[in-house]
């Protein structure tokens, strides 16, 4: 191209006005970051459909399950999103396009604001190919090399026990992540939980992978059961053993599409629309760690390893 042809392109793309922002522009999933926490659950996700009736959505905020919300609005340029049944105790999101970015507040009940930005979440496609993968062990076995607190001011309740990696004290404790990252994987671990004890497994430090000693047949089939991806994908069956027995869990993640396989048995087999709660990061487009839940009960882990690409 010549300098004549690059002046008049951008000569015509300054002369081209922006599109208007309207409900449309709203549309689609947003990976979201809190600006001003002051604690290590900044990770959100913004889910706005359009339907007959006008948007309606979904989110994932900080800590705690992906759930539709109760409306959507678009007023003078504004996105409205009320989280909650209840008047006076609904979380309120304000935002505005600028840029391409989503940027806006949400007022919690009591008055307690947080400031948030966001951007269109990646597609994320699956692509298949005959590249040879990288075995990388996660753990020695001896040490907590490799693994650092992802609170580094919260107790550290993990220790070696044994040539087993184990969450000796959950109360307080600080989750564990792995110092490398990753991006499409194959993952392999063993796992020990004690009765009614709760942990879980983030892949790319963002979608967690259940582990839970299931209190009935139909937790097991959950969203929240042994082997979903949390508050996301529900177990087509119940794989699990009893607590106290060790467990093998086998995950491919490749793009979106993940297969969890529990004990050998093929228990989800999906596409992962976002990030669940106590994602470390929003950004899926980016590599992420391995990340174990440290506060919601004892659990033990061995031959942790993870292949890559």
């Amino acid at each position: 191209m010549t300098a004549l042809s690059i002046f008049l392109a951008m000569a015509f793309a300054a002369q081209t006005p922006a599109k208007p922002v309207n409900a449309d522009s709203y549309v689609g999933r947003w990976n979201v970051i809190i600006t001003d926490a002051t604690d290590t659950f900044v990770s959100g996700g913004i889910r706005i459909d359009k339907t007959d009736a006008g948007l309606s959505g979904g989110l994932v905020w900080r800590s705690g399950s992906y759930a539709p919300v109760k409306s959507v609005e678009f007023v003078d340029g504004v996105l409205k999103i009320t989280r909650g049944e209840v008047a006076g105790k609904q979380d309120i999101f304000e935002a505005r396009l600028e840029g391409g970015m989503l940027k806006g507040q949400v007022t919690y009940p009591g008055g307690k604001v947080h400031h948030f930005e966001g951007r269109k979440a990646p597609v994320l496609a699956s692509f298949k190919t005959s590249a040879p993968w990288k075995k990388t062990k996660m753990f020695d076995g001896q040490t907590l090399n490799g693994w650092h607190q992802r609170d580094p001011k919260a107790k550290n309740g993990w220790a070696v026990v044994d040539g087993e990696l184990a969450v000796v004290d959950p109360k307080g404790n600080s989750d564990l992540v792995s110092d490398a990252k990753f991006q499409d994987m194959q993952l392999h671990l063993e796992f020990n939980i004690e009765p009614k004890s709760n942990s879980g497994v983030y892949l790319r430090g963002r979608y967690e992978v259940q582990i839970l000693d299931n209190p009935d047949a139909k937790m097991a089939l959950d969203t929240h059961g042994c082997g979903a991806v949390y508050s996301r994908l529900a177990p087509k069956l119940d794989a699990t053993k009893p607590a106290g027995e060790w467990q093998t869990l086998d995950v491919e993640f490749i793009g979106r599409e993940v297969e969890v396989k529990l004990n050998g048995k093929t228990v989800v087999k999906d596409v992962v629309d976002g990030i669940t709660g106590g994602a470390l990061s929003p950004w899926e487009g980016e590599p992420g760690p391995l990340m174990l839940q440290g506060d919601h009960g004892k659990v033990r882990f061995r031959n942790i390893e993870v292949k890559s690409r």
